[in-house]
């Protein structure tokens, strides 16, 4: 039998997280390979195609989604430009695995999976640890109910960020703490809740220099009298950290050790990326290759019905969506100005 042609992924820009995760991923990956990468600036494209081996480099975003020996694009670019590039890759016929967020509104979202779906090709958002062992682990013991009813989600995400021109601080950029870290603990609390929450409450910090949120804290409920708490910021060394609270027993993730993004001019040391990565690229480029259905959930953005509190007479569907737009719009939006305020009835 004769094995099918190999999924040619371009990557749109040199963002080191292509250096760190994707590149040695999709090596990694039977039936990937790392074909174009695309800068604005054509000299940057070429230098960073001969460090990695790359063997198309172009000059442009545009070239790279044109190009008839691109299958798939990885995106990671800016927060801000997603949405573009996303929608113009699926016009090209190209289809699209995007870093999240997949989109900075809930608008954005629709529009770039309208995009892909009239076109025919798939989009996927970078959430991986979904695809990770332990996350099925963590399925199946919630399955057996060995833990009991699930109680009480705990998750959070804290770095610190304190140089200005870190994109993550950069508002017209996509920045903020919701956008980097928070999109994690929100994403983890709907894959063990398996729904979305009813209602959302917050208080969010805003950094006055900057105009984007340094810290947020979420207290979140979700149907069957599950809560979750959940925290992200840019100025604590918190790492990351998941608990699963039932009433028979817990599930605990410790935080991680890294805790601070280094300087931009310290040496890196290139992450584990066939670890972070690898399940998520297999599955993505065996989907793109038409060698089977992505292993994945419908990439179809959807808000809860009105902001704070999801009527219960709507629930959600199986397995609807599991982006977290709608609620990072519920604590954004109302919220603009850091304060607390409870669900609406």
């Amino acid at each position: 039998m004769t094995e099918p042609e190999p999924t040619n992924w371009g990557i749109l820009s040199t963002a080191r997280i292509g250096v760190t995760a994707f590149i040695p991923s999709a090596r990694a990956t039977p039936g990937a390979r790392v074909q174009a990468v695309a800068s604005r600036s054509r000299e940057k494209a070429e230098a960073f195609a001969r460090e990695h081996d790359i063997p198309l480099a172009l000059g442009g975003y545009q070239a790279l989604v044109e190009h008839p020996d691109v299958d798939a694009i990885y995106i990671s670019l800016p927060n801000s430009l997603h949405a573009e590039w996303t929608i113009a890759a699926a016009r090209a016929g190209k289809h699209v695995f995007c870093e999240k967020p997949l989109a900075v509104t809930a608008e954005e979202g629709r529009r770039m999976a309208a995009a892909c779906g009239e076109a025919g090709v798939l989009l996927f958002e970078a959430f991986v640890f979904m695809h990770h062992p332990q996350s099925r682990r963590i399925r199946e013991i919630l399955g057996t109910g060995e833990i009991g009813a699930l109680r009480h989600i705990d998750a959070g995400m804290a770095f610190v960020v304190d140089d200005p021109a870190n994109i993550r601080l950069i508002k017209a950029l996509g920045g903020g703490s919701i956008y980097d870290g928070g999109v994690y603990p929100i994403t983890f609390a709907r894959f063990v809740a398996g729904d979305d929450p009813v209602s959302v409450m917050a208080n969010m910090r805003f950094d006055e220099r900057s105009g984007v949120d340094v810290a947020v804290s979420l207290i979140l409920e979700f149907p069957g009298n599950l809560t979750a708490t959940l925290y992200c910021g840019f100025q604590g060394r918190g790492g990351a950290h998941a608990r699963i609270i039932g009433d028979r027993g817990r599930l605990v993730r410790a935080a991680s050790r890294s805790s601070r993004l280094p300087a931009r001019s310290a040496p890196r040391r290139p992450a584990p990326g066939p670890r972070r990565f690898s399940r998520r690229s297999s599955s993505s480029s065996g989907a793109c290759a038409g060698r089977r259905p992505p292993r994945t959930w419908p990439t179809t953005p959807r808000a809860p019905s009105g902001w704070w509190r999801r009527p219960s007479s709507r629930p959600a569907a199986a397995g609807e969506s599991i982006w977290p737009e709608g609620t990072v719009r519920a604590v954004r939006d109302p919220l603009g100005q850091g304060r607390v305020t409870p669900p609406r009835p």
